[in-house]
């Protein structure tokens, strides 16, 4: 893809003033460049020139959703004609000091390196939490201030980017004050963003105190490969999974009420786990003892963790599968796509973030966020095997269509279009 920019040219983003426009406007505008103008199939024809792109990141664990989304979609990509090199940061937490030294040594060694290499753009994924220290980001300058010599255009993927108010008393506070500050400076070294719910691109666009940038939106994808194909389990006792149970907002309370409520109602089922942190964590615990005090843990079993291909196909031997966080079922949730996508009919609890296409299309039974609705849902599939079925079948297809890792690789390329053309005014 020819960019009309010869090495070492100051990047045309940095020259273009972005001029105002109306938030909806101006975000569909972009949004539609970024993949309508791509659908046909001369639109999606591969580029003359490769594009080559720097993917950036850190976790604090091992096990890190943001980063296995990193790298399916730089796979993706690699369709798109962006070829992508990983760039990423495993931190081993240990005091302030050393981790700080950790990071120094880290970002150090990042700007050698895209210096010597010089891709044509950086795709910085930000999960807030991953840059921060006990929640108060102390390391969102160092990893900006690595890239922000180097002249080269930057992308930012913005998984989690501030922490809701009035959660988690002071601590929450502290965590959504400083979160907030950062963000004025990761806007300000952003030539334009990517969000995974269409209503944080409006937020963004809208405040007076960020930089105004072009943002894009782009649901989450599943991080599993598909299930294999296997009969269904025959069993006398349904199994429910949750997949994604670890979460803060995961409705423990109200999941285990439901569940108490099935069998004095006479349906017994199995409440599965699934995934990490497993049993023996502290989640793991809180929930035992949460089933104890219903007298149901018999009912509640983990699956702890498992390989990729291993979790994809606990969660489609499941009868039903649940998405119960609180916010309600939305669209920056690899969990719900997964559950999506294994073709298993899901259960979801109602919230603030229900994503209205995927209630639109019926692809889960959305009920509300009370124990009666949420056994009323489950009693009536588990007693209607067609009903169930075409539920299942509904939700594959809407995550293969809607949540999709390939939507995803087209907004980001699109995107990339537009950055390295200078066609964001």
């Amino acid at each position: 893809m020819p960019t009309g920019r010869r090495r070492g040219d100051p990047p045309t983003w940095r020259l273009r003033r972005l001029e105002r426009s109306p938030v909806a406007e101006g975000t569909r505008a972009l949004i539609g460049r970024s993949t309508a103008a791509r659908g046909s199939a001369d639109a999606t024809a591969k580029r003359e020139q490769a594009v080559r792109m720097a993917v950036v990141g850190m976790s604090t664990s091992a096990n890190c959703g943001v980063r296995d989304h990193a790298a399916v979609l730089a796979e993706a990509l690699a369709r798109e004609n962006v070829s992508c090199s990983l760039h990423w940061l495993y931190r081993s937490e240990g005091t302030i000091r050393a981790t700080r030294a950790e990071i120094r040594s880290w970002t150090r060694g990042l700007a050698a390196e895209l210096e010597e290499h010089r891709p044509d753009a950086v795709l910085l994924h930000y999960s807030v939490f991953a840059y921060s220290y006990r929640g108060l980001p102390l390391f969102v300058r160092p990893a900006l201030s690595s890239l922000h010599g180097l002249r080269i255009p930057l992308v930012s993927f913005l998984h989690e980017f501030a922490y809701p108010w009035r959660r988690a008393g002071l601590h929450g506070t502290a965590w959504a004050l400083s979160q907030r500050a950062l963000l004025i400076e990761v806007m300000r070294a952003s030539a334009a963003a990517v969000v995974t719910i269409d209503s944080r691109a409006d937020w963004l666009t809208s405040r007076v105190w960020l930089p105004r940038r072009p943002v894009a939106f782009a649901p989450v994808f599943s991080n599993l490969p598909p299930p294999a194909v296997r009969p269904q389990p025959d069993r006398e006792t349904p199994i429910i999974g949750l997949f994604g149970y670890s979460h803060e907002g995961a409705a423990v309370s109200l999941v285990l009420d439901a569940v108490r409520l099935l069998e004095d109602r006479g349906r017994g089922v199995g409440l599965m786990l699934l995934g990490a942190p497993g049993r023996s964590s502290a989640v793991g615990e809180a929930w035992l003892a949460g089933a104890g005090t219903r007298a149901i843990t018999h009912a509640l079993s983990f699956s702890g963790t498992l390989a990729a291909q291993d979790l994809s196909d606990a969660l489609a031997a499941c009868d039903i599968m649940l998405f119960a966080d609180s916010s309600g079922p939305s669209s920056r949730k690899t969990t719900l796509a997964a559950s999506l996508a294994c073709g298993r009919a899901v259960v979801a609890i109602d919230g603030p973030l229900s994503w209205s296409e995927l209630m639109q299309a019926q692809a889960a039974r959305v009920v509300a966020p009370t124990a009666d609705a949420l056994a009323g849902g489950i009693d009536m599939l588990l007693g209607d095997a067609g009903l169930r079925q075409a539920l299942g079948a509904r939700g594959r297809a809407f995550a293969e269509r809607q949540m999709g890792v390939a939507r995803t690789a087209r907004v980001v390329a699109g995107l990339l279009d537009d950055v390295l053309d200078g066609d964001l005014s």
